[in-house]
This record gives C-alpha cells, structure tokens and sequence, in this order.
C-alpha cells in the first residue's frame, strides 16, 4: 500500500510542477502579501496628504478608518493578510482544484494504474498529502517573509514565537480547505458541488459563527484566531481537535465510496 502512495505522490509532485499549481499557489499567496503592504502604505498616507492638500479638512474619521482597514502595527497588519489569504487565496485554490478527481476518473486516468493494482485510496491520499502541503506551506513561508517585513517598517505589536504560531496554524487551515474540497468532490462526483459547499464554510461560517457562542468550539474558529492574531493558544485545541476528527471521518468516507465502486466495477467487468 506504502509503495503505491509513495509512487502517486511522486507522479502529482510532477502534475503539480507541470500544471503550474507550484506557481500558483506560491505567487498567489506572495502576490496578496504584496497587495496588502502595498495598500498600507500607500493608503495610510492618504490623510497626511489631504491634510497638507486641504486645511481645515477634518480628517479624523478617515484615519481612523484607514487605521482599522490597514493598520500600521505588526499584529493588526498580519491579521489583515490572514484575512485576505483565508478569503482570496482559498477561493482562487479551491476553484482551480475541486476538479482535479473528478476530471481524472472521467478521463480514465485511474483505469491502467488500477490493474496494475492501485486503488482509489492510493490517488485519493497521494492528492490530498501533495496538494494540501504544497498550499499550507506556501501560506507558512509568505506568512513569516509577511511578519518579518513588516517588523521592519511597522510598529512591533506581536512576538515570533505568536506569529510563528499564527503561521503553522493558518498553514493547517489552507491544508484543510484544500483538502476537504477534494475529498468532497469524491463524495458528490462534482467538483462543483464540493466548491460551492467549501466557499460558502470558508467565506461565510467564520463571520457568522462569530457572533454565536458556539462559534468557539467549531472548526472554523481556527480562522478566526489568526484572522484576530490571538495568543490564547488553549482555546484552538478543541476546534483543531474536532477538525481533525472531521477530516479523518470525511476521508474514510471518501475512501469507502471508491473502495465500493471499485468491487462494482469488478462485478461488472
């Protein structure tokens, strides 16, 4: 079983770099690291200008603004790129990805390997170790070049040890994301479906279930702790506990579902 993975990933580490997914991932998460320091220095300096445009224009509201929009200090600056990663780069990667399976069963990619003696379960693990790494350490890398950036040009309001913190767990949630849309294109045989059920998690739980008491002991919480770039490291443990959870049991689903199709397609054959 080990060998047959150990060969799929060697095969999707491959598609990944053909297909430009390395490149992607890697330039969409350094191109929204970009964008956001670029947007608060320029933007926040906008009222400096209007002031010495314009006297006597008060400015007090849209400083205040621009503060809470791209704020000038470490904690609050990594906050707003969390944001924007949890928004923009997981809608980018989940639509370039959700179909990744489907289109593969249906161009008979799995039907050699499989009488060979692979099985779905090898393509199924291979997919989600690769693809799901490759985000979750893109994110990782531009999250720390991010703080180490802004460390040097804002006002330091968060230690390494936090970010570093920050990183891995924002790392984990991109590995999910991109997971669970792969497996749930195996579930529902449409890399639609699996799309419009994580966009909708990813985009609209975390806002929803945090104004909900609940919402602190779900899985998208996680989100929401480093979009918030907290330190109560405690309060992650049982949402990345019940994540983790989540994930295995949506994996063995998965892995069900081609196991049986498989003994199907045997019968018939």
């Amino acid at each position: 079983m080990m060998t047959g993975i150990k060969c799929c990933i060697k095969k999707d580490i491959k598609e990944t770099l053909r297909t430009g997914k390395v490149l992607l991932f890697t330039l969409l998460a350094l191109g929204i690291a970009v964008m956001i320091m670029g947007f608060t220095l320029l933007f926040t300096d906008i009222p400096d200008y209007l002031a010495m445009e314009l006297p006597g224009f008060d400015i007090e509201s849209l400083e205040s603004m621009m503060r809470t929009l791209y704020p000038r200090e470490v904690g609050g600056s990594l906050g707003v790129f969390s944001y924007y990663i949890g928004f923009f780069y997981s809608l980018i990667i989940i639509l370039a990805c959700n179909n990744i399976i489907p289109k593969e069963q249906k161009n008979g990619k799995w039907i050699l390997p499989r009488e060979q003696g692979y099985r779905g379960k090898d393509f199924v693990t291979s997919k989600c170790i690769v693809y799901g790494s490759l985000a979750g350490v893109s994110v990782f890398v531009t999250y720390m070049l991010y703080y180490f950036v802004a460390c040097a040009i804002f006002e330091r309001t968060i230690t390494f040890g936090n970010a570093f913190f920050l990183a891995i767990l924002h790392g984990f949630n991109i590995f999910f994301i991109l997971d669970f849309t792969l497996l749930f294109a195996t579930w529902f045989k449409s890399g639609v479906i699996a799309a419009i059920s994580m966009i909708g998690t990813v985009l609209f739980v975390p806002d929803i279930m945090n104004i909900l008491p609940i919402g602190k002991y779900l899985p998208t919480y996680l989100l929401t702790f480093v979009y918030d770039a907290r330190s109560d490291y405690g309060s992650v443990v049982g949402p990345f506990l019940i994540n983790l959870i989540v994930f295995i049991a949506t994996y063995v689903f998965a892995v069900d579902r081609l196991d049986r199709e498989e003994k199907n397609s045997l019968k018939r054959g």
